[in-house]
Parts: C-alpha cells; structure tokens; sequence
C-alpha cells in the first residue's frame, strides 16, 4: 500500500528543476499536488500534471496565504510542503554598497522568507491534524560530502549560503516545536544536480568529468519520497546529505 496516496502536498518554486521533479514524483504517488513559481512555466506544469499551480513571489504573504488557503479548500488538508523555491546568484564581501544590500533582500526573500512564511502557514494546518511533513531545501555547503567536511566555504556565494544556513534555524526550531503534533520538519542538502540553475551558473563551458556526476533532479526526488515515506516515526530535524559523485540514497538518520 503506497502510504503517500491521497495526501495533499505544496511544492514551492516548481516550474522546473527539482521543484518540477518533485512534483511529478508526489503526483505519480498519488497525492494531490499544489505548485507555485514566480515563473509563468508554472502554469505549463499544471496543464501537464493536473495539478494546482499559482504564479506568484513565495516572500508575498498575501501570495503564500492564497496557495495555502486555496489548497486546503480544495483538497481538505495539507499533508507535506517542500520549500524549494530559492536563487543563486555571485555576491561577496566587496560588492558595491547599494548593489549588495538589493542583492541582500532579494536572496533572502527567496531562499529564507519563503520558507519562513509557507512553514508558519501549513504549520497550524499540520498540528490541528496532528501529521505532517515540512521539507526545506538547502545546499551541500550546509553540510558537505564526508570528504570535505571541514569546508564549508565556497567563495562568491557569501549570501546564497547565508540564506541556505539560516533554514538551520527554521528546521532545527520547528522540528522540536512541532515534534508532539507529529509533524517532522528535516533540512534536504543537496550537492550538484542537473538543474536549469546549475546550467546556467556553471557557464557556457562547464568540466565534464563535473557535469557527469550531477545528480538527476528525479533520482533526488525519489530519495524525497523515500524520507516521507518513514512515516510518523521517521526521521525530523535532520540535515540530509545527497552529493554529486556519490549514491544518490537516503542516508541514515544523524544521530546525536
């Protein structure tokens, strides 16, 4: 019996890469899916998978309060949100003034904000149930492949990974906070993946021995799929590693 039938899932920044694999995947599950994306694709993928889509910024509360509520009346409930919505773009420390503090807000509207507002949104949703699965996406530079464990820096990303640390902070907290209403909260740090965002930030000509290890953006959304499906018990405040190069399975739990 596939566990996940007829649950109701949020996949944020869905219009394509891993946001769109997932969805597919939830959708090929059985649950009912919702997307959004600032990206007017998002529609494309609606009339592709049948499921609900939104177009809209994910650091707009009046946005995340119409796909939440919109979901719930249409579906019932809200069983799992993936925040994967999120951008990368080359910051460092001796940008020009005026330009790093834009840069500033807009990273962390996307990457950090998005997943603040979806998570407190689905959260009161999620406890009245007393079930639930929150999953942010963040990066391997959160949690580096066991070779490189003491390199965290990556050099011209001072914000993107700001913004990915902060998720920390949301995951670590929510996953105790919300562990007695059954509702796991785990961070996702995923390495290299063969993704429109990675194609254009690797440029025009990029080392294929690199491209040839990313991981398949369907392959990760299998190992998605795999975590919720541990159920109530599984896993939560958990930062799992999937990294280019290396299996692309569930890793064991962290253990303290």
């Amino acid at each position: 019996m596939n566990e996940l039938n007829g649950m109701t899932a949020i996949v944020t920044g869905a219009a394509q890469g891993l946001g769109k694999a997932f969805a597919e995947r939830l959708t090929n599950e059985g649950c009912n899916v919702a997307i959004t994306d600032k990206r007017p694709e998002v529609d494309d993928i609606d009339e592709s998978l049948g499921v609900l889509s939104f177009q809209g910024d994910v650091s707009d509360s009046g946005h995340v309060h119409q796909v939440v509520s919109s979901t719930v009346k249409a579906f019932g409930t809200i069983d799992i949100l993936i925040n994967n919505a999120g951008e990368v773009l080359p910051t460092g420390p001796l940008d020009d003034w005026d330009q790093a503090t834009d840069t500033f807000e807009r990273i962390f509207r996307s990457n950090t904000k998005g997943a603040y507002l979806f998570g407190r949104a689905v959260a009161p949703i999620m406890a009245e149930q007393r079930s639930g699965n929150i999953l942010n996406v963040s990066t391997d530079h959160v949690k580096p492949a066991p070779h490189a464990l003491r390199h965290h820096g990556h050099g011209n990303m001072d914000l993107y990974n700001a913004s990915k640390w902060a998720l920390n902070g949301l995951t670590f907290d929510w996953a105790k906070s919300l562990e007695k209403f059954n509702i796991r909260v785990n961070n996702l740090c995923v390495g290299a993946t063969n993704t429109e965002m990675l194609r254009k930030w690797s440029g025009p000509d990029p080392d294929p021995a690199w491209v040839e290890s990313w991981m398949d953006p369907a392959t990760v959304a299998g190992v998605v799929v795999d975590l919720f499906l541990e159920g109530p018990e599984g896993r939560t405040g958990d930062n799992i590693g999937l990294y280019a190069g290396y299996d692309c399975i569930l890793p064991p739990p962290e253990t303290e």
